[in-house]
């Protein structure tokens, strides 16, 4: 959150750089910021004469350039927003970019209008990317717009923040979470802003007049998403509740959740535990461990807990075990359930 603030906070006193670069996987708040963005700098966001909203994927840089260089109409600032550009993405380089490791590679010739842009923007517009995507801070147009503007990734809230911010959104809507309840929702929805807003708009309805949210209403009225579901199956498993274990899965079909996703599931999970099981034996840090594997903290957290409850063998043979059930499966030689129903009494056995 506070790269987010810190954001509003040098727009309210009126420092706006002529480009930036939004991008990370909070998405509620990167639509916020432009949202910002335009209220400020277009009279409230009512001028729509000066506000040009481009999808990336069919637009070219040196369209995006011309849009940019277009002067206000009877107005201060100009306002561009490009969704979704294709050209920050990380992947394949193009021919005469950088090695790994190496900062600064040369762009592709179609990128070449906005380079030149990028060297010297025009201050009456604001030009501002916006990607939910990884991008490659390799390329030179993502350097461009750190020398010359803002890049800012809006990566998830932690845990703590999270909860701060719900308790601040029942007070708004005149009522509470109580007894846990917001640890209820944000195991339902995870970290993503986008998803706890709309979880939040049904449960307000559901509670109207209450004056508070309790457990039961978040459980009746936001169903647990299927990585909860997996984490309850696998900390069943390791506590030998075979029965617990089954339960979670006949749930998940119930919510017709697809047999071969629940599968692909478990199977992360395992492979997960496994892999925090060996850094944590190597001697890495806890705090190292989300970037290490490129989870979000509150997962490295949960994963680390069921860690506790498997030895190395019992995960290495679990996860052999579902190599082994997963193809048998997709060649049809066994049905799904019946399948698993034996998987997990045999862990369970063990």
């Amino acid at each position: 959150m506070k790269y987010f603030i810190e954001l509003l906070n040098s727009l309210k006193r009126g420092v706006v750089s002529p480009v930036y670069l939004f991008y990370g996987e909070e998405a509620y708040l990167r639509e916020q910021a432009v949202l910002r963005f335009k209220e400020y700098l277009l009279e409230g966001g009512q001028d729509e004469l000066n506000f040009d909203r481009i999808e990336g994927e069919q637009v070219t840089p040196a369209e995006i350039a011309a849009r940019a260089e277009t002067l206000p109409f009877f107005a201060g600032k100009r306002l561009v927003v490009v969704r979704d550009p294709v050209f920050f993405k990380a992947g394949k380089r193009s021919a005469g970019e950088a090695p790994e490791g190496e900062v600064g590679p040369i762009s592709t010739g179609k990128e070449a209008p906005l380079l030149d842009y990028l060297k010297h923007p025009l201050v009456s517009t604001c030009l501002i990317f916006t990607t939910g995507e990884p991008v490659d801070k390799r390329r030179r147009l993502f350097q461009a717009i750190k020398k010359n503007g803002r890049a800012v990734e809006f990566t998830y809230l932690s845990r703590g923040e999270l909860a701060r911010w719900l308790a601040q959104k029942a007070g708004a809507a005149g009522t509470k979470f109580v007894s846990g309840a917001g640890d209820v929702l944000l195991d339902a929805t995870g970290p993503s802003l986008l998803k706890l807003v709309a979880e939040l708009e049904k449960l307000f309805c559901y509670t109207a007049g209450q004056g508070q949210i309790t457990p039961e209403d978040v459980r009746l009225v936001c169903p647990p998403r299927v990585e909860e579901n997996i984490f309850a199956i696998v900390d069943a498993v390791g506590e030998r509740r075979c029965r617990k274990a089954l339960a979670g899965i006949k749930e998940m079909l119930a919510a017709r959740e697809p047999p071969l996703r629940i599968l692909f599931m478990i199977s992360r999970q395992f492979r997960l535990l496994l892999q925090v099981h060996d850094l944590l034996g190597r001697g890495f840090p806890p705090g190292e461990i989300p970037a290490r594997l490129k989870i979000h903290p509150y997962v490295a957290q949960k994963v680390r807990a069921q860690c506790r409850k498997f030895s190395r063998p019992f995960l290495i043979g679990a996860f052999d075990s579902l190599f082994e059930l997963d193809l048998a499966v997709k060649t049809g030689r066994q049905e799904f359930y019946p399948a698993v129903e034996t998987f997990l009494l045999e862990l369970c056995c063990q």
